[in-house]
């Protein structure tokens, strides 16, 4: 009751607040409120209110944040600002409230001009989401809420957003309001965007769906490649890419970017790497990949039909077995001599072949071929297998002879119409290579074997 009388009679007693100085914590320096000199009797008048039974130090705290809140909505910023720092200092024990108080301070210190001071804040901000993440729970109002991220976007290295979990949203700030705009206006938007941070593999990604929504595969292949250039673990460029190589029956390059974790983030490309796994004849994968295709997509035109090759290639009895038997030789060693191939259906010899391929033993692939050709001479996809283990092998004769057997290419095919131009090359016949190169350049993902012969065979950079 003293202390209530106190207050009221103590008129002479204004300005923002009695606190000489607050204390930061966590190694922040001390940091000194202006104010106005008051008589020593204002400042024991409230060393007796906080000191009161009857007054709760935390509703204190909590009261100084109501109150910049709502200097700070009518305008009187600095007022506000007071305010919120006071309620900063004495809120560590509630981290919500201690992170509201903090993102109204940035943007009450932002609008004042204190630089120093704002840079601080959000120092202190950075720490209290790093260690208690309650900036998710805030209720913000809408306008407080967005610019306080859009300064937190333009104040905060995008890295140090993105490593936090709770304002990784955040770092791509302006992409999220780009995708606000309507149609006409989101691509030039985000190739700026991609022009402006080259070394952001979000804005490449961004045109890359634009592109997808308007079914432009070109483009989305050649943006979707550009964020995997700047971030070759991004999911999602792999996935947007991998989905439109395999709807063009682009197989080997979207089998490639199907890995486990681009499968295990999108389940429905198992659909996809089922019937590529088919069209380039590795059944036994493509059996372990269409277990996992979700139901909703096993009535799939392509699917369906990927199911009965697979059933075709790989008799039931064989396939139901195989996981229960035990391990011979020839799994455990790919490197068969091609005397025992002759026994081996072709479904294996591929299956077996393309591993060699992806460990980079070319010559022992191009062997077991060879000898499956030598037994099945009519099989097609032997020999498109054997052209593309002879090429990489550097065998160009044997390359070359395949290609009576396999023509004509079809639209899907331009890895082979790739292998099929480099073999008639390097055997002498480059007029007859140049129309296969022009037909595969556009399907083509650029590595080292193919921007050489790119250069070579059309004169120009892959």
């Amino acid at each position: 009751m003293a202390a209530g009388m106190f207050l009221v009679h103590s008129q002479e007693f204004r300005g923002p607040n009695p606190l000489a100085t607050v204390s930061h914590g966590c190694g922040r320096s001390v940091r000194k409120i202006k104010m106005l000199r008051r008589p020593v009797i204002a400042v024991v008048g409230l060393v007796l209110l906080l000191s009161s039974p009857a007054f709760a130090t935390d509703d204190f705290y909590e009261q100084q944040l109501r109150a910049g809140k709502n200097d700070f909505l009518n305008n009187r910023v600095a007022r506000a600002a007071d305010e919120l720092r006071i309620a900063a200092f004495g809120l560590l024990e509630n981290p919500p409230l201690l992170q509201e108080a903090l993102v109204r301070l940035a943007l009450a210190q932002e609008m004042l001009g204190e630089t120093s001071e704002f840079g601080r804040t959000l120092d202190r901000f950075i720490e209290v989401e790093q260690k208690f993440a309650p900036y998710r729970s805030l209720q913000l109002e809408p306008q407080i809420k967005s610019a306080f991220e859009k300064l937190l976007s333009t104040s905060v290295p995008r890295q140090t957003l993105a490593s936090i979990p709770g304002l990784a949203p955040i770092a791509n700030y302006e992409l999220h309001k780009i995708a606000e705009l309507p149609e006409e206006k989101r691509l030039p938007a985000y190739k700026a965007g991609a022009a402006r941070e080259p070394n952001n593999a979000e804005w490449p990604l961004a045109v890359a769906r634009e592109y997808a929504a308007k079914n432009n595969d070109r483009e989305v292949v050649r943006w979707a490649t550009k964020a995997m250039e700047v971030d070759p673990k991004n999911i999602e460029a792999a996935a947007l890419l991998a989905r439109t190589r395999a709807a063009s029956r682009d197989c080997r390059e979207a089998i490639v970017l199907l890995t486990e974790a681009v499968t295990k983030a999108h389940p429905e490309l198992f659909a996809d790497e089922a019937v590529c796994l088919v069209q380039v004849g590795r059944f036994k994968e493509a059996q372990a990949a269409m277990a996992n295709v979700p139901p909703s997509l096993r009535q799939r035109a392509d699917v369906t039909k990927a199911a009965q090759a697979i059933s075709k290639a790989l008799p039931s009895s064989a396939a139901a077995t195989a996981p229960a038997a035990p391990p011979t030789a020839p799994a455990a060693s790919p490197t068969i001599q091609p005397a025992s191939v002759a026994s081996t259906s072709p479904a294996e010899v591929l299956d077996i072949s393309h591993r060699l391929i992806h460990d980079g033993k070319f010559a022992d692939a191009e062997s077991r071929l060879r000898a499956a050709v030598d037994a099945n001479p009519a099989s097609r996809p032997l020999r498109l297998a054997l052209l593309e283990a002879a090429v990489l092998a550097k065998d160009w004769q044997t390359a070359a002879s395949q290609l009576p057997s396999i023509m004509p290419l079809e639209t899907g095919e331009e890895l082979y119409m790739f292998y099929s131009s480099v073999a008639l090359y390097e055997t002498g016949q480059k007029e007859q290579a140049r129309p296969l190169m022009e037909r595969a350049r556009a399907r083509m993902v650029p590595s080292p074997l193919v921007n050489y012969y790119l250069k070579t065979i059309l004169g120009e950079n892959g």
